[in-house]
């Protein structure tokens, strides 16, 4: 009883902090408990037990399991408290435990309140982790687990969890005791086996991939876009940042994509064919995952969706840069344009119809200076010489397509477009739409040369047998250049 009175004060200390000054206390709190340990050594132990726990728990109620975590969570440290409070009382400095104990009661129930708002704080603890589980002794095997979990959550490298690993080995070693190998091994398969299962913390897509993992191999960091069939997220591996495209489960008007199992063979084929193409200027992918057999649920797809694994690109789109600038240079226009010929080239030499070209589609590298043509999402296998396609964007879009059908020579025009407004800040289809002839760039932007006139608007012929190839656009524009 004389134990929980010690705790109440903790834990209003602890709230009114938390109201007040916020991070402040948890700052308090890390500063009192490296020095606790380093004054009272034999309760070392209690207070890095204390402190992976505090720190699991405040990770784990980002969990699906929240509520029952954070109740189990509270109702172990009070029982904590008492049963350590009790065991002490008849040593000497037994007001120490006591103080200890509601201190670290107290503010770790804070910390379940102060990252409640801030998930990606628990990463920055990460070095308390390190020590916590070294010094661990066999009497707290309970806390290896714990720690290799939260290691996981928090994205922690490999090289944390063998040093904690490595700790408790020297102490097998230098004791003779066999026994402290037990916290190491347990650590380590904590660690792996978190890793590889937390796959996604809501059945919400796409916030429940959020810090959680994809694959058992990419930490999730952050969601770039959500388009009508597919949602794209960041991910990281070892540092390195990618960009995950994710089939959807069903598209905005409840229609299945990833849930018809028809579907999901077409998006693999798709995908597969987009991996066997090599270009400088076209968005680099690395993985296409596919289940083995179709989902039968939500939960299911949760946990292993249909995702490619893509280049990430930091220079942002040509949207982006239209948005600022609203047109380009002649110079920038004309290499971007070499650029995006090219990759479009490299795309048409596997008979791959993109069908979406547009400035939202067309991505940087971090300096600017290379232009890559992006999110290969609706494109076909042209296996004829048309293909039919409901998702292409109409801005862009060759008037064919309204017809019902679309070819390579539907993405040249797109490409058109795309060039026009680069050049003049006016999208040309707006004329096609109401039935006038496209205008030479050159009466928007007198810089425009004749050439280049002639050039785009033979790309936006309405006959798609009268605009060029991708092949022809390439040779010419690398003429041009001098490449």
């Amino acid at each position: 009883m004389l134990s929980l009175l010690w705790t109440l004060p903790a834990i209003l200390a602890a709230v009114a902090g938390w109201r007040f000054y916020r991070h402040s206390v948890a700052l308090l709190w890390l500063t009192a408990a490296s020095s606790l340990a380093f004054l009272f050594p034999e309760g070392a132990a209690l207070f890095v037990n204390s402190l992976v726990v505090a720190a699991v728990a405040a990770r784990a109620i980002f969990d699906r399991f929240r509520k029952p975590i954070t109740a189990v969570f509270i109702v172990a440290v009070v029982a904590k408290l008492y049963i350590f409070t009790e065991y002490y009382l008849d040593e000497r400095l037994s007001y120490v435990y006591y103080i200890a104990d509601g201190v670290f009661t107290g503010l770790s129930a804070f910390l379940l309140l102060a990252y409640t708002f801030k998930p990606p704080r628990v990463g920055e603890a990460l070095w308390l982790l390190l020590p916590a589980s070294a010094l661990s002794s066999t009497y707290t095997l309970a806390v290896q687990p714990l720690a290799g979990a939260v290691l996981a959550l928090a994205d922690a490298r490999p090289l944390y969890v063998a040093a904690a690993a490595a700790a408790n080995l020297y102490l097998l070693f230098t004791s003779g005791d066999p026994l402290p190998a037990l916290p190491a091994s347990l650590l380590v398969l904590a660690y792996v086996f978190t890793h590889k299962r937390v796959t996604y913390l809501s059945p919400q897509s796409p916030v429940g991939w959020l810090h959680a993992w994809l694959g058992g191999r990419y930490k999730v960091v952050r969601l770039l876009g959500v388009g009508g069939f597919s949602y794209v997220l960041a991910v990281k591996q070892r540092g390195a940042l990618y960009a995950a495209k994710i089939l959807r489960y069903v598209d905005d008007y409840g229609s299945p994509l990833a849930g018809d199992e028809n579907i999901l063979r077409i998006f693999g084929q798709e995908m597969q064919r987009y991996l066997e193409i090599k270009s400088d200027h076209v968005v680099k992918a690395y993985e296409v995952y596919l289940p083995a057999v179709g989902y039968r649920d939500v939960a299911q797809y949760m946990r292993n969706p249909p995702y490619i694994l893509l280049e990430y690109m930091e220079g942002g789109t040509l949207r982006d840069l239209l948005r600022a600038r609203k047109r380009l240079s002649i110079p920038e226009a004309v290499e971007l344009f070499r650029q995006l010929a090219r990759g479009l080239h490299d795309i048409h030499k596997h008979s791959v119809a993109h069908l979406d070209i547009k400035p939202e589609n067309i991505m940087f590298t971090g300096d600017r200076k290379t232009a890559k043509i992006g999110d290969m999402g609706i494109a076909k296998v042209v296996s004829g010489e048309y293909v039919r396609s409901s998702y292409m964007s109409p801005a862009y879009a060759a008037p064919e397509v309204k017809k019902g059908a679309a070819s390579l020579a539907s993405d040249v025009y797109s490409l058109g477009c795309v060039m026009y407004e680069a050049l003049t800040g006016i999208n040309p289809n707006v004329f096609v739409e109401n039935g006038y002839r496209v205008p030479p760039p050159s009466a928007y932007n007198p810089e425009v040369p004749p050439w280049l006139d002639e050039l785009l608007l033979k790309m936006l012929d309405v006959d798609p047998a009268r605009r060029p190839s991708a092949s022809e656009l390439n040779t010419f524009l690398n003429r041009l250049s001098g490449g």
